[in-house]
């Protein structure tokens, strides 16, 4: 009779310790879920906020490369930043050489870098390209603006203290040859936008942020 009871005892525990095997993978599993998802939402709430901003300027950010210096390309650069998550960023282009400006700037590429190589792992094909390629392109065109709104701001202490016509400030600050590589940013992005529209990418994002 206790070798029957033993033997149930032992069957019991087994069983019970199998469901505690059974019940913690499943939580992990939950846990696990959810933490994708959060992480997903978290950097789709961040993208979709810059290609909001993008889209609703992209008629002004789109517009026809002039052949001369860009004096309010700092308006486009605000333009870029105008939300919560990029807000703190339009003072660098006030006074791009300052601190904590300048810090701050440096952090906020970082922190867009990783965040499209974060998309990329934890969104599926074609869409993790597709943003990635946005996000990458959208912290390139920043930082292209902000190096040439250095040059500009340089150009016209330059024009302050000893006038002279922009050939000559030309002749002495590389604007021409920093407006082209700004330029070539903004193609890419405008680029990258198109593709992010063309393959209906909001719609298919949603999709994966879903818990399944």
């Amino acid at each position: 009779m206790l070798n029957n009871w033993n033997f149930w005892l032992s069957l019991i525990t087994a069983i019970t310790a199998i469901l505690a095997v059974v019940l913690s993978v499943e939580q992990i599993r939950l846990s696990n879920k959810q933490h994708l998802f959060e992480r997903r939402l978290n950097a789709y709430m961040i993208v979709s906020g810059l290609v909001g901003l993008y889209q609703e300027h992209r008629n002004l950010i789109e517009r026809k490369r002039e052949d001369e210096p860009q004096y309010a390309i700092d308006h486009e650069f605000i333009w870029l930043t105008n939300n919560a998550y990029m807000e703190a960023q339009s003072e660098v282009i006030v006074h791009p050489l300052e601190q904590p400006y300048q810090k701050e700037f440096l952090q906020k590429r970082e922190e867009l870098r990783s965040l499209a190589t974060e998309i990329r792992l934890i969104f599926k094909s074609p869409v993790n390209e597709l943003y990635g390629k946005f996000i990458e392109c959208y912290e390139v065109t920043l930082f292209r603006m902000y190096q040439y709104q250095i040059v500009i701001d340089r150009m016209m202490k330059e024009n302050e203290k000893t006038p002279m016509t922009r050939e000559e400030l030309q002749k002495i600050f590389p604007e021409k040859e920093q407006r082209l590589i700004m330029y070539d940013a903004m193609e890419e992005l405008k680029v990258s936008y198109k593709a992010l529209i063309d393959q209906k990418a909001d719609e298919k994002i949603t999709k994966y942020i879903r818990l399944k």
